[in-house]
């Protein structure tokens, strides 16, 4: 079962169906810190594509969510009879950021956004923070102090 498995489906973990609520794990890694997270799906492999390599190359913590379909089991469980169904019902439920953005909250609630959903180059690169660390213990430059760093709090 994964973060955005909607309630009642079944899944191989879930055979009387799935009571866990979904959760956006995009606003998760965001949340944590990640300065690079984006989504995509396998029905648009060559957007899928461009976003792994974007994320591949950005400096610090990058995130990809990279929706996939369950070819085995999960349609034909969950009424969806083609082997299609699956990654069709991946369209219905996916939909551009910048189209997202858009729309009403209430259609927000049962669509997710796809392509870069948060990008930051301006917060300082964990291992570059950490040679900070490594500087100081070699004595080629001072104690930390909170003046290094932009954010306080």
């Amino acid at each position: 079962t994964s973060p955005t498995t909607p309630q009642g489906m079944w899944t191989v973990t879930q055979k009387i169906g799935n009571i866990d609520p979904t959760f956006d794990a995009c606003k998760l890694m965001e949340a944590a810190g990640a300065t690079f997270v984006a989504r995509e799906s396998v029905t648009k492999p060559k957007k899928l594509e461009k976003i792994m390599k974007q994320a591949l190359e950005h400096k610090g913590f990058s995130y990809v969510d990279a929706l996939t379909n369950c070819h085995i089991n999960l349609g034909r469980k969950n009424k969806m009879v083609a082997a299609m169904d699956t990654l069709d019902w991946i369209d219905s439920i996916t939909t551009p950021k910048k189209k997202w953005d858009a729309l009403p909250e209430e259609e927000k609630m049962n669509k997710l956004p796809t392509g870069v959903i948060y990008h930051d180059d301006t917060q300082l690169e964990y291992c570059d923070a950490y040679k900070m660390v490594q500087d100081a213990h070699q004595g080629k430059r001072g104690k930390i102090t909170q003046d290094d760093f932009e954010k306080k709090i």
